[in-house]
């Protein structure tokens, strides 16, 4: 048996089969804004800010180093602002942009959508977080309430804290039987239903799930929600219907998850809601920019599934590497692999056979894709992701994974939990490689 050294407390015989409530399998307290528990090193966001920061130092390091081509995307997003030529003259100033551009971004986002445009509108904000949080403020008065569905761990937390800074209250249940279950058993009639598609650690909900969950959100007479922020995977692997032809009354779309587009979170719905957010989002800044505009259409527009299947088809054959080093706790991640932060830890203190662990698992999973990058110029979510970003060790095929091959994948996988393993009682030498200093 281990025993586990956290921050605040020890905590003996861990990793239980079931952590107790409010905390990790390892005993650590877990911080309700973010949904994983803090450590010693990765204490706030703005420590995560500091890890952002230390991924792009080494990537810059390894560019200048050894060139284009070093370093390899496996994060699933491109973020780019791909511009045609004719687009300059729109980018000029806003007053071009407004003389010029025809708003094609609006029926484009509602032909992918499953909209009709005589009864739905769009509006690209700068962030699917900036779509969660204009709607939550149009929408929701304060004390009313919000359940979020999800198929497994939890909501993205901008949805979660957006329900808070419009002053709603929130509670979450796992799958649409739970969430059924619950209205049966006396929880509050929600007034607003989120249904999240694929979460955060990338588990899919499949449509009948979605459709049951909303079939119950009608039956209250409550206000549908969909975050469907990797809409693009999801219609492209799994064939399912578009989020508005599903019955949602909103929702979102990210246009940098597995398309080229720019960060910004394409919002579609009724347009008599969409009227009240858009009119919020102007209010706060949560509108995109031109450029975001023009990017964002021009990846809609040359949008194509089949880099997104072929990069799934490739993570089968990696998954299957990989599984005995991850001792077959590794699911699929859409088009990539994944495998979450507490099976990760729970590993390398198993390969280590150390007595205690200073590292929390969102700790681990950091040092693990850092270790990574380090070793084959991988970037991944773990290292470059915002603050808050789901507590799970996430390699994605699309863009890149291909290209850097699976056998480097794999060993440097091995590698990192064997460096993990390496430093569990040490915090200095984690903070070093996570942190940089």
């Amino acid at each position: 048996m281990y025993e586990f050294q956290t921050r605040r407390e020890a905590v003996s015989n861990v990793p239980q089969a079931t952590a107790a409530a409010g905390k990790d399998r390892f005993g650590n307290p877990i911080d309700t804004t973010v949904s994983y528990a803090r450590g010693q090193i990765l204490r706030s966001n703005a420590d995560e800010v500091i890890r952002q920061r230390r991924t792009y130092e080494i990537a810059r390091q390894r560019h200048a180093a050894l060139g284009d081509g070093s370093l390899f995307n496996l994060t699933g997003l491109i973020r780019g602002f791909r511009f045609k030529s004719g687009d300059p003259a729109k980018l000029h100033s806003y007053t071009d942009f407004g003389a010029i551009d025809t708003n094609e971004i609006v029926p484009s986002g509602l032909a992918f959508m499953g909209g009709e445009p005589a009864s739905h509108d769009a509006l690209l904000c700068n962030r699917v977080s900036a779509a969660a949080l204009s709607t939550m403020l149009a929408l929701l008065k304060p004390g009313q309430v919000v359940h979020s569905v999800v198929a497994a761990d939890r909501c993205h937390p901008s949805i979660k804290n957006s329900v808070a800074a419009a002053g709603a209250k929130f509670c979450e249940f796992v799958g649409p039987a739970a969430f059924e279950a619950a209205l049966r058993q006396g929880a509050g009639e929600p007034a607003m239903v989120v249904i999240t598609t694929i979460s955060p650690s990338k588990h899919h909900m499949p449509e009948k799930d979605v459709r049951a969950a909303i079939a119950t959100a009608r039956r209250v007479g409550a206000l549908v929600v969909l975050d469907d922020a990797h809409m693009a995977a999801r219609l492209s692997l799994y064939g399912e219907t578009p989020p508005l032809a599903m019955g949602a009354d909103i929702a979102f779309w990210s246009l940098d998850k597995h398309l080229t587009g720019p960060r910004s979170g394409m919002l579609a719905g009724h347009r008599e809601l969409v009227a009240k957010i858009r009119t919020t989002a102007f209010m706060f800044g949560l509108e995109a920019q031109i450029g975001s505009i023009v990017a964002g259409l021009n990846a809609m527009t040359d949008f194509d599934p089949s880099p997104i299947r072929e990069a799934a088809a490739f993570s089968e054959q990696v998954m299957s590497e990989l599984q005995p080093i991850l001792k077959g706790r590794a699911y699929r991640a859409g088009a990539g692999i994944a495998i979450s932060g507490e099976d990760l830890l729970e590993i390398a203190c198993q390969e280590s056979g150390a007595s205690r662990c200073d590292l929390v698992p969102i700790e681990a999973t950091a040092a693990a894709a850092m270790a990574l990058l380090q070793n084959t110029g991988a970037i991944t979510i773990p290292v470059s992701g915002m603050p808050g970003s789901a507590c799970v060790y996430r390699l994605m095929m699309y863009p890149d994974g291909q290209r850097l091959g699976a056998q480097a994948i794999v060993e440097g996988t091995r590698q990192a939990i064997s460096t993990v393993a390496g430093m569990l009682t040490d915090i200095d030498a984690a903070r070093g490689l996570i942190m940089g200093r």
